[in-house]
């Protein structure tokens, strides 16, 4: 499978399925959509490529109708060539997909002179794109600001902006952090590669000949270098819907079949070069995923994000890809211990480690492959043990591949009440 969340869209349907109600609280339709896919063609990882394919379908069918709105002509419309990002947010991220396939929609009414038809198109459009995802709601206000803001002020905006960077805290508990990271589209560029620091340059450099919003999306672009969010969980999103906003607007020619080719170049270099980007291994998840499942008192299994959803998908057992705070440990059965899958670890290095007393760090290792299972209250021990050493492994034992955060307070508050 290609996409690193996919396969959470996929527990949330089963639960759906199974229960009548989600794993976990969201006000998004989309996963009732993937529950429709799964009653029709099962429930199974192509199910979900279907609705990969689906989504992806849908992207490009709101750029086309935004188009017609917007240049009341369908031959001007129909001839476009959508940027491969567009494959790249439908298969990495379908439920703000789906929201900003109505938001595109919302902005091709914008455009339009009839004002009943305008003010009824957007408001529709706009509140679907809400429901569907609430970041790219407020994304859409952003933009219809910004639309209306003259241009006169973006220096001011630019500065503010800036400024802002030194008031927000730097904690990962909070949604707004100050990486100190003043070149953001670096981090872009480890994220996804080259075909993301191309797109930015059209995005940015481009010349609009027409309108307001198009410089506007311009500047839009230019603000994505200030780091105001994590940027991986939202300015890396926001910069994935510009890209796919500036559509809509794009004037057929040859100039723009040459900038598609280098950029679909680009991008499909950095998917054989680097195919860790866009998915993970998940075929080394089968074996360690099997064996883990059947261990009779494991509660809770502690494992990095795309191991998580994949065992959960699979097997049906729970999983947290977060350091175990209060609630998960209330809710774990009597009787069961949390076990934690460690990635990128030796096993040999886990056997010879020794706590402070000189006994063995571990009292059960199991090897799987590229993961080792161990017992959590042991593994923290361990990680005292890195840290008292300053040991080159506590880098990877504090790192995506071994969750060491507990979770975020933005995250617990989208858990009890769905957003």
């Amino acid at each position: 499978m290609i996409g690193k969340d996919i396969y959470w869209y996929g527990v949330q349907a089963i639960s759906l399925i199974e229960k009548g109600t989600l794993h976990s609280q969201d006000i998004s339709p989309v996963f009732y959509l993937v529950s429709v896919i799964f009653k029709i063609f099962g429930k199974s990882e192509n199910s979900l490529l279907i609705f990969q394919i689906f989504t992806a379908i849908w992207l490009f069918i709101s750029i086309f109708f935004s188009r017609i709105l917007i240049f009341k002509n369908c031959k001007k419309a129909v001839y476009f060539i959508p940027t491969i990002a567009l494959l790249i947010i439908a298969f990495l991220y379908p439920k703000q997909s789906w929201a900003l396939g109505f938001l595109i929609i919302c902005i091709g009414f914008y455009h339009i002179t009839n004002k009943k038809a305008r003010l009824l198109g957007m408001s529709i459009s706009f509140l679907l794109s809400f429901w569907f995802h609430m970041m790219v709601g407020f994304f859409g206000i952003g933009i219809w600001i910004l639309f209306k803001l003259p241009k006169k002020y973006y220096l001011f905006l630019f500065i503010f902006f800036f400024l802002l960077t030194i008031i927000i805290p730097k904690s990962p508990d909070s949604r707004f952090y100050n990486s100190n990271e003043w070149f953001t589209i670096r981090i872009a560029y480890g994220i996804a590669g080259l075909g993301i620091l191309w797109e930015w340059f059209l995005l940015v450099l481009s010349k609009r000949e027409n309108g307001q919003e198009e410089g506007t999306l311009n500047f839009t672009g230019f603000l994505m270098i200030i780091p105001i969010f994590h940027f991986a969980d939202i300015q890396y999103r926001i910069l994935l819907s510009l890209i796919l906003i500036v559509q809509i607007y794009i004037h057929f020619g040859k100039l723009q079949i040459i900038f598609w080719i280098i950029g679909c170049s680009l991008w499909i270099y950095s998917f054989y070069s680097e195919p860790n980007l866009f998915r993970y291994s998940y075929e080394q998840m089968l074996f360690p995923g099997e064996k883990i499942s059947k261990i009779s008192n494991n509660g809770l299994l502690i494992a990095h994000h795309g191991f998580c959803e994949y065992y959960h998908f699979n097997f049906g057992k729970e999983c947290l890809s977060w350091k175990p705070d209060e609630k998960a440990l209330s809710e774990l059965p009597i009787g069961t211990k949390i076990y934690r899958a460690i990635y990128g670890i030796r096993y040999e290095n886990l056997k010879i480690s020794l706590d402070g007393n000189k006994n063995p760090t571990f009292s059960y290792i199991l090897p799987l492959g590229e993961y080792q299972l161990v017992l959590e209250d042991e593994w923290e021990q361990y990680l005292k043990s890195l840290e008292k050493r300053e040991s080159k492994n506590l880098l990877i034992a504090k790192s995506w591949k071994n969750p060491y955060r507990q979770r975020p307070n933005f995250l617990k508050r989208k858990h009890l009440y769905g957003f």
